[in-house]
């Protein structure tokens, strides 16, 4: 506590900086002009198809709710958030290792930033101890990446450095949110200063971290700024603006600290006002780029054509399901139903990673009508996996879905 309190302190100085850019102050090189929809593509045409991805269900089930998800050509990795559980199945879905991480031995982690894999190797940020812990793939501890501790909120590396994120201020460095460390933890630069509303007010939105790794540039997007920033061993720069009609003012939260802004009732207020905000769930192929947001009170999905420079929108249905109104449904219904019910995890090899819960096979079976082909072919998978698996209320089903 002492330390949170210290490092929120030394950003409310806000020591000046002759070199420092402002969250503002970026000159985007792609707009997303959110205001022209007369271009717009079907989300739906450009899915190639979904498919299941056949874990065997045993005891580690009971860890694998909305968990972090990190994908290699040798298998599947999961960290749960609520237990610290590590769980890794090989490619043919069956469970090679199964292991609770909390603790302050050697192997065990306080408290998890983020987890990604580099060269075959699982790689977890424990964010109180300022360090990378590594592990193969059969989840056996190898050892700390980084020799000096780094403070930061989330912490990545390329083959060239590496990079934190720090929304708490734990950089220290005046208030700057990112910073760029060589490998072995020591300091190199920092960039892009964040105005007072933001220190404190967290950027995870969902079960998805708002940060990744897209090859070797950190993609990252803040939940109330309409930039998809890119830090690169040469500094941060905004790769894609989203551009509308219902932007919140820069001023709109002058005045306010970003621990106020946690307030339910600050993000209420904003929603009721109509802004096109919140930005969650932010996944990039090399083609594509998929984020939802909030824009007129209503909830879409977006898919950004990064090649052509279009994208299509898909609107949150108005109620979750009810059996009563099947047969007002229509088929793309039956789309906006698994993919507003589905949360993405991360992207591997051009594949999205995700999860769905249990009510989602309900759904279907309730909708058969009106499956297209992929919805069939998709609802074959989940149906089988659910009654051999024998999931229930509550569990959750791992998808994989491909992009034309």
């Amino acid at each position: 506590m002492k330390r949170f309190v210290y490092s929120i302190t030394l950003l409310l100085l806000l020591v000046s900086c002759s070199d420092r850019k402002e969250l503002y102050g970026f000159e985007s090189k792609q707009i997303i002009d959110l205001t022209d929809q007369s271009d717009c593509f079907d989300i739906i045409d450009r899915i190639k198809r979904i498919d299941v991805l056949n874990l065997a269900v045993e005891d580690s089930w009971v860890h694998l709710r909305y968990p972090r998800m990190s994908v290699s050509d040798k298998g599947y990795y999961f960290l749960s958030d609520r237990t610290d559980y590590l769980i890794g199945y090989d490619k043919s879905g069956h469970l090679r290792f199964s292991k609770p991480l909390k603790g302050r031995g050697r192997g065990e982690i306080i408290s998890v930033g983020n987890m990604f894999i580099k060269t075959d190797t699982l790689m977890i940020y424990d964010r109180s101890a300022g360090r990378v812990l590594c592990f193969d793939e059969n989840g056996n501890f190898l050892s700390f990446l980084n020799r000096h501790e780094v403070r930061a909120e989330k912490y990545y590396v390329t083959d060239d450095c590496s990079f934190g994120l720090s929304i708490f201020g734990d950089s220290e460095y005046d208030g700057h949110y990112c910073v760029k460390y060589d490998n072995d933890g020591s300091f190199l630069d920092n960039y892009l200063y964040l105005p007072e509303h933001y220190i404190g007010y967290n950027y995870s939105v969902g079960y998805t971290d708002m940060s990744y790794l897209y090859h070797d540039t950190l993609r990252f997007i803040l939940t109330h700024d309409y930039n998809i920033f890119s830090l690169t061993k040469n500094g941060v720069e905004s790769s894609f603006r989203f551009k509308s009609d219902h932007e919140m003012p820069n001023d709109y939260f002058d005045g306010m600290t970003g621990l106020e802004k946690m307030n339910p009732e600050v993000s209420a207020k904003t929603m009721g006002e109509g802004f096109t905000d919140s930005f969650s769930e932010l996944t990039e192929t090399d083609r594509y780029l998929t984020v939802n947001f909030f824009s007129d009170k209503k909830n879409y999905i977006m898919l950004y054509d990064k090649h052509h420079n279009t994208y299509g929108l898909l609107l949150r249905p108005d109620s979750f399901f009810e059996e009563s109104v099947v047969l007002e449904l229509t088929t793309q219904d039956i789309w906006r139903y698994i993919l507003f019910s589905s949360t993405r995890l991360c992207v591997y090899d051009n594949s999205v990673y995700g999860c769905a819960p249990y009510s989602l096979y309900y759904i279907l079976s309730k909708a058969e009508s009106l499956h297209d082909e992929k919805i069939k072919a998709f609802y074959v998978q989940v149906k089988k996996f659910v009654e051999t698996q024998k999931i229930e209320q509550g569990d959750m089903f791992f998808f994989r879905m491909d992009f034309n």
